[in-house]
């Protein structure tokens, strides 16, 4: 007979925040499955906990803290919109009545959660579950700046920036001899390499504007100078791509920050080719 898997304790905080972190950096790099991570990543993580705290779980362990977490942090977004300035963000605790706490424990049993434990690592929550239960690269919100998966690049409304002119790509014509097809579409190569580095240019100017406009914190130096040594020109679509992410969020500028070199590749083309910047 097998023998139950005994139960294993997260009241450690520095193994919470290991354990965010890490989810975090693989749903950046390989998205997510369902609502939740991949099978290869939860590996990843795994090795994380037990590489830095001796801690070991398995996926079950590891998938039931995530959504309760997930829930947990649910909770406190809701009671944390509500009117009335209830959440005190110091002390991360919420200021409700007797009443006001038992009316919300009946609609959501996690707030019960919340009353006699704050929501550990809240801004570690954001990131990792805020696009899923509403911003990562396998979610997007309202506050997103890069444009919505479905949606085609160009079209997204980027307010501000219409003073910027970009190149359109044109078909080519149908029904040519085959000389003069030829012809053509050796013209065609010249035009289309002239249009591709037009909005290559374009797409380096909207994100710089988009890094003004939303006047970053001085890591955008720190990311820059991470950026400068990969050795990808300014009209590298993967130089292009990451400036855009540097605009999106200071969430994202952190997590590029801690990526290793040999993953930073990687972690931009996923990006790219989800939001339609790579192919």
């Amino acid at each position: 007979m097998a023998q139950k898997k005994g139960r294993i304790s997260w009241k450690q905080e520095s193994v919470d925040k290991t354990f965010l972190e890490a989810c975090i950096v693989e749903v950046t790099l390989h998205g997510r499955e369902g609502s939740s991570l991949k099978q290869s990543s939860w590996k990843n993580v795994a090795e994380k906990l037990k590489t830095e705290h001796n801690f070991i779980a398995d996926k079950k362990q590891m998938k039931n803290r995530y959504d309760y977490l997930k829930s947990k942090f649910a909770a406190w977004s809701k009671l944390k919109n509500k009117t009335g300035n209830v959440y005190n963000p110091v002390t991360n605790t919420f200021n409700l009545s007797e009443e006001e706490w038992q009316l919300e424990i009946k609609s959501n049993k996690y707030v019960e959660a919340l009353r006699s434990a704050p929501l550990s690592f809240p801004e570690l929550c954001v990131q990792l579950f805020e696009g899923s239960t509403s911003n990562g690269f396998d979610s997007w919100g309202p506050s997103s700046t890069l444009p919505h998966p479905s949606e085609e690049m160009f079209d997204h409304n980027l307010n501000g920036i219409e003073d910027i002119e970009c190149g359109q790509m044109e078909p080519p014509t149908q029904g040519f001899t085959e000389e003069a097809s030829g012809r053509s579409k050796k013209r065609e190569k010249r035009k289309d390499k002239a249009t591709i580095d037009e909005v290559g240019d374009c797409i380096t100017k909207v994100a710089k504007i988009l890094i003004e406009k939303h006047n970053l914190s001085n890591d955008i130096d720190a990311c820059m100078e991470k950026l400068e040594t990969m050795g990808w020109g300014e009209l590298d679509v993967k130089y292009q791509t990451t400036l855009l992410l540097f605009g999106e969020s200071a969430d994202i500028r952190k997590v590029w920050l801690r990526l290793q070199p040999q993953s930073c590749e990687l972690w931009v083309k996923n990006a790219g080719a989800k939001y339609g910047l790579i192919g």
